[in-house]
């Protein structure tokens, strides 16, 4: 109740602050704070000027908070969360946020590079490089970004080909001896070519230790090394006055294991795992006798077309982009072999968008578009997922392919009904089709024990928006909006199913979202506030069921995937930047947040036996009002930059913090209803409140062209989570990076 009363407050407050700030605002003069452009509703406009909450992140502010890498991209968009489940990469925007793990899955915020989808949950993990600018666009984007965007959508865009002649490099050496490269250069080649190539290269020993095999709470060398890097290279060309052709083409790599070391720490079972040293027994430390590994390579080449006509600008987006990945996990977390996984898969996608921007109608902005997408996952002959028992025998290994088409069409428009009043109304059409094509689990001597079935299925919909927008003043707007979203159905990855009785897929999620909002640009201050409401519908969740086949009994249980019946999804987000002088620079934000569970009274989770303290996995539970996974019921961030003119050029000082209250990481599972008594309905794998603090000094010579910086990230050296789960054999977590810092020196030309 109290963040219910709390969200209450906030949309009255934005509505009220709305019109105090807009008064004052009428009485400002100056230009005010720098203009922000964005890219929200496919065309460029002011942040102010867009009606729905987003967060911008620039590349100066990734720096400044030591961020490398997009799953930690939360410590600076405000009402994000980045985690793990199991290996598998996760986003939360509001408390929307996938809840099956599984490679096949797409998430339900969607991730564009440079105007392209990014369909896979692997590649997301990689490094942000060559930044020039990310955009967070919270709530359901069903119309613009409507592929798979319940949750919302992050735009990265980054740097490409100039016309003047230009560059910068940057080499950074830190704790866990990790090396950091980065190279960018553009000019051009004549007066109609431009160039740019761009490079970034991260090696480390990583912070996770492998532990003694001889010693109890010794470590013996590293347990989670990680080398990441990518090559990016941009061609634009001015093909005639009115066609400009901008080819592209990036390749990346990454070997980041931290998310893979698994350790076993709490209710271990002793008849499934070891005494020590045989396992781990200090946070921080993992114990295999075979290297975990999450590693992908990915190429995209991509031709983005850009035609100006007489009545508005038509966009084409072409892009074709090849993944491949191996995953390697032992969830058992010791040095014997007791069980292991390797997943092997690779992934071609080809997309096909084009938007036409209209300016041509008097006090209309007309946006009308399309979209072809077509997504093949196939696993390797003879590899694919393949499940290993003691002494590191095949048990069984999964062979599929998984084929998705969309087609959408959409339509959005702006009507400026006065110079302070516009009106916007759009929709999409979506149709969404995928396939299991000869999905099949055979046992170590190849013989079938499920499969090989096929099955596809198809869904359409229909998502619109609307919203309503007033400028109260100058850059001073306020509005409110109701979108929907929706994610489409997807097929379980792990069976089941028999020869000739395909598996149902899970149905697609739907969302409805209520928005209102404030934002402000003045003279010193940049503010905006939003409150919203979602109801949230067909949350797709894993589960196990009765064996739907099985007709001699005793019939044993199932993993699949459903739908639970959804959840309710309030809060209200508040950004604030200040500048009370040229020097100093204030930023602050937070989110308040109520994301629950409907009435959802036969969920799966992993519980405990009273008698003897151990997992109970695959439980029937009731989540009724639990919290979503990656849902804080507060979280933000501030800081600082001051900046110190010397005689030798300037000193700049800039400190990072960012916060959250207890969250669920994986899961909302309960210690069940065996657990001893008062504990059967208490979230278990719960992320406790934590902050992490950053710094950084950095001196730049009076020609600007050369710096030198000393960082820090988790000054305070806060312990927290990546994932937190259970099973079998105990419960599980990988452990956050710990402090780290180092020098960093740069040049730019």
């Amino acid at each position: 109740m109290k963040t219910q009363r709390s969200v209450l407050l906030g949309t009255v407050a934005t509505i009220a602050l709305g019109v105090s700030f807009g008064a004052m605002a009428q009485q400002s003069a100056g230009s005010g704070v720098e203009e922000i452009v964005v890219t929200a509703q496919r065309r460029t406009e002011a942040l102010e000027t867009v009606p729905m909450a987003i967060t911008v992140v620039s590349p100066q502010a990734v720096a400044k908070a030591g961020v490398n890498s997009f799953m930690e991209l939360g410590r600076l968009a405000v009402g994000a969360q980045m985690n793990y489940a199991g290996s598998v990469p996760t986003v939360a925007i509001h408390g929307i946020t996938t809840a099956v793990s599984g490679y096949n899955v797409e998430p339900n915020v969607a991730i564009y590079l440079d105007g392209f989808y990014s369909p896979g949950t692997a590649s997301i993990s990689g490094d942000l490089t060559n930044l020039d600018s990310i955009q967070v666009l919270k709530g359901p984007q069903g119309t613009l970004y409507g592929r798979n965007a319940t949750g919302g959508a992050i735009l990265i865009n980054t740097r490409g080909p100039s016309k003047e002649f230009m560059g910068n490099f940057d080499a950074s050496y830190g704790r866990f001896n990790e090396n950091i490269f980065n190279g960018f250069v553009s000019g051009p080649i004549s007066d109609r070519i431009r160039f740019s190539i761009s490079a970034h290269s991260r090696r480390s020993d990583g912070w996770i230790r492998l532990a003694s095999p001889t010693t109890v709470g010794a470590t013996a060398g590293n347990a989670s090394p990680i080398n990441v890097g990518t090559v990016g290279t941009k061609l634009e060309a001015d093909v005639s006055d009115n066609l400009t052709a901008l080819a592209a083409f990036n390749y990346t790599y990454s070997a980041d294991y931290s998310a893979n070391n698994f350790a076993v720490f709490g209710h271990i079972n002793p008849l499934a795992e070891p005494a020590p040293p045989l396992r781990a027994t200090v946070y921080g430390t993992v114990a295999n006798n075979r290297s975990n590994k999450f590693f992908f390579i990915k190429y995209e080449p991509t031709l983005t077309l850009t035609y100006k006509s007489s009545i508005g600008t038509l966009t084409s987006h072409t892009g074709y982009a090849t993944l491949a990945t191996k995953n390697f996990v032992e969830f058992d977390g010791t040095r014997l072999d007791i069980s292991n996984t390797a997943i092997r898969y690779t992934q071609n996608t080809f997309q096909q968008a084009l938007d036409y921007n209209i300016t041509a109608i008097d006090k209309l902005d007309l946006l009308v578009g399309g979209l072809y997408y077509r997504d093949v996952m196939t696993s390797p002959p003879g590899s694919g997922a393949s499940s290993f028992g003691a002494g590191y025998k095949l048990s069984t290994f999964t062979l599929w392919k998984q084929v998705s088409e969309a087609f959408a069409a959409y339509v959005d428009g702006t009507y400026h009904i006065t110079d302070q009043l516009s009106l916007t109304a759009g929709g999409r059409f979506n149709h969404d089709k995928r396939a299991m094509q000869n999905f099949e689990i055979l046992n170590a001597a190849g013989a079938f024990l499920t499969g090989p079935i096929s099955s596809q299925k198809s869904w359409n919909k229909f998502t619109p928006r609307v919203n309503v927008r007033y400028e109260l003043a100058p850059r001073t707007d306020v509005y409110a909006s109701w979108t929907r979203g929706f994610r489409s159905g997807a097929f379980n990855a792990s069976g089941p199913g028999k020869a000739g009785v395909p598996f149902p897929p899970v149905n697609p999620e739907n969302i409805d979202a209520f928005e209102v909002g404030f934002k402000t640009a003045q003279s010193m201050v940049r503010y905006t506030s939003s409150a919203f409401y979602y109801n949230y519908t067909g949350y797709q969740v894993n589960t196990t069921i009765p064996d739907p086949y099985c007709t001699v009994a005793p019939c044993g249980i199932i993993a699949t995937l459903a739908n639970a019946p959804g959840a309710k999804v309030y809060g209200w987000d508040n950004e604030v930047s200040v500048n009370p002088t040229e020097s100093i620079t204030l930023h602050a934000g937070v989110s308040l947040l109520h994301a629950r569970f409907k009435p959802y009274h036969n969920a799966t989770g992993t519980g405990v036996n009273a008698t003897n303290t151990l997992n109970v996995s695959g439980q029937t539970q009731d989540w009724t009002g639990l919290r979503l996974p990656r849902a804080p019921d507060v979280s933000g961030n501030a800081g600082f930059d001051y900046e110190v003119p010397i005689s030798s050029g300037t000193l700049l000082f800039t400190g990072n913090v960012n916060f959250t209250t207890s969250f669920p990481v994986s899961t909302p599972a309960t210690f069940g209803p065996l657990a001893p008594a008062g504990l059967q309905n208490v979230e278990r794998f719960v992320q406790t409140t934590y902050a992490l603090v950053s710094g950084q000094v950095k001196w730049t010579a009076p020609s600007e062209a050369y710096y030198v910086s000393i960082y820090g990230t988790n000054l305070t050296n806060q312990n927290y989570r990546l994932s937190y789960n259970g099973s079998a054999f105990g419960d599980y977590s990988v452990k956050g990076e710990p402090i780290s810092y180092g020098v960093k020196v740069g040049m730019k030309f």
